[in-house]
């Protein structure tokens, strides 16, 4: 009896181990192949992706900078074209911009005035002047305009533009006050001063002046 029990006991343990034996063998051969599949399919994927998004950015990156230097340079010619006198080389350094204003006999420039005060866009005019290299006595009177703009009498100033290169400056305001008061501006230094005053359809007043520095303000002569 005994050793019938044994018996017994002895084919249930080698039934059990070959249970688990094989059907640990069942789940290894299910199981890594489809991790690996499933890892090595990723990995493809992504790879192949990377390079295909590069290529586009790299290919249109340069078509863009080019159209914005294109419409750029467009707008420029179409501002320098406004001028009779004026040329797009008198806004490359101070000495030609104060030459397109002043000959070298000393007289004013009746033609550069009014190239001035017709452009369509006087504030643009501002920047372009802007855009020129100052000089340390340019950026002194620029200060001193500044500071005796915000000091008229009687007059709201609100909008305001100015700049100053070579002997030229340039200023611009929309303003509520006496017209008669912006005439003090003229003496932040000795200048021949051009000044127009107009007044908009919503009855906005508009102050602008070209301001041109001079030893003697009473000697002006002006040539066309």
């Amino acid at each position: 009896m005994l050793k019938s029990i044994v018996v017994f006991i002895c084919v249930l343990f080698l039934t059990y181990f070959c249970y688990s034996y094989f059907n640990q063998q069942d789940n290894k051969s299910i199981i890594l192949p489809n991790v690996a599949s499933s890892i090595s399919s990723e990995t493809q994927t992504s790879s192949s992706n990377i390079p295909n998004i590069s290529n586009e950015i790299i290919a249109e990156a340069p078509n863009d900078i080019e159209l914005n230097t294109s419409v750029v340079a467009e707008d420029n010619e179409d501002f320098f074209n406004q001028f009779n006198h004026l040329t797009k080389s008198h806004f490359q350094s101070a000495e030609q911009l104060t030459s397109g204003f002043i000959n070298e006999d000393g007289e004013v420039s009746k033609a550069a005035l009014e190239d001035s005060f017709k452009v369509s866009d006087f504030d643009e005019f501002i920047t372009k002047v802007d855009a020129i290299e100052k000089s340390e006595n340019a950026a002194i009177r620029e200060a001193t305009l500044a500071q005796n703009l915000y000091q008229l009498e009687d007059i709201q100033v609100y909008s305001e533009r100015y700049s100053c290169a070579g002997k030229i400056c340039l200023v611009s305001f929309n303003f509520d006050g006496n017209d008669e008061n912006t005439a003090e501006l003229s003496k932040f230094t000795d200048n021949y001063s051009f000044t127009n005053i107009t007044e908009g359809e919503n009855g906005v007043k508009q102050f602008k002046a070209v301001y041109i520095e001079t030893d003697d303000p009473s000697t002006l002569s002006l040539s066309y």
